[in-house]
């Protein structure tokens, strides 16, 4: 009598081995999946510890005494920056009222013809004004170290129009001139600046009103004076907000 090849228990022997397989491989992936998974909880775990770490940290400062602080670079020093900056020489300096019109000595010798006349009457006693680490005498700001400066100087000049009753109706024309000058060893000054407004005015305004500013940077040396000079003094408006003349040191 023949037997069926294709017995339930031959069919049941080659089941078994990839029933087998089936579950390893079911197995390996779970493993990995929870390898992974431990990984990045770790990793995490950990850049939020360096984070918190860092914000903990004490600053450059506290990690060295006194001493060692004043030695180390100005990016890490902040008391020697603050320091630097407070004896930085500056000036800004207003016209002193006297009865809206300063007054004026003869002109001085070099300058040019068309803004000969020296502008004496700067103080820093207005408002905002200042003088710091810089002397005045008599109108020139003396610079007290090498180095780069800004200088800045406006001038306001203000002319009262004759009366219309004089019967001159023609318009009144005037050339504004300013000057910033600097007196070195040499016997001339040397000129620095120079700004010029022509204006040509209606005699019947009640004022006709002009202003003049100028302003740059400059190498100068310590000893150098500065001064402000200007064409028409008798039009010159003292008025703290609108005549004023400074410099500051830039590069110290």
């Amino acid at each position: 009598m023949m037997v069926p090849t294709g017995s339930p228990s031959g069919t049941a022997r080659r089941e078994a081995p990839s029933k087998m397989w089936l579950a390893m491989v079911v197995i390996v992936v779970v493993v990995l999946q929870i390898a992974s998974t431990t990984g990045l909880f770790v990793y995490l775990n950990m850049s939020i510890s360096q984070v918190s770490a860092a914000s903990h940290m004490p600053s450059p400062d506290s990690l060295f005494s006194p001493t060692e602080a004043r030695t180390m670079p100005r990016s890490f020093n902040n008391s020697k920056f603050m320091s630097s900056v407070a004896q930085r020489p500056s000036a800004h300096l207003t016209l002193r009222d006297s009865q809206g019109i300063p007054s004026y000595p003869t002109t001085t010798q070099g300058l040019h013809q068309s803004c000969r006349h020296v502008v004496r009457s700067w103080a820093n006693q207005s408002f905002g004004a200042h003088l710091h680490n810089m002397t005045l005498t008599n109108g020139k700001l003396r610079v007290p170290q090498d180095g780069r400066y800004y200088l800045y100087s406006q001038v306001y000049f203000r002319y009262p129009s004759p009366a219309a009753s004089d019967g001159d109706q023609r318009s009144v024309s005037h050339q504004l001139v300013q000057c910033v000058y600097k007196k070195t060893s040499y016997p001339s000054p040397i000129q620095l600046l120079k700004g010029v407004g022509t204006k040509c005015w209606a005699p019947d305004a009640e004022y006709a009103l002009h202003s003049v500013y100028q302003g740059g940077l400059f190498e100068l040396r310590a000893g150098d004076e500065l001064f402000v000079s200007v064409s028409s003094p008798t039009m010159v408006n003292a008025d703290d907000s609108s005549s004023y003349f400074g410099a500051f040191r830039l590069d110290l």
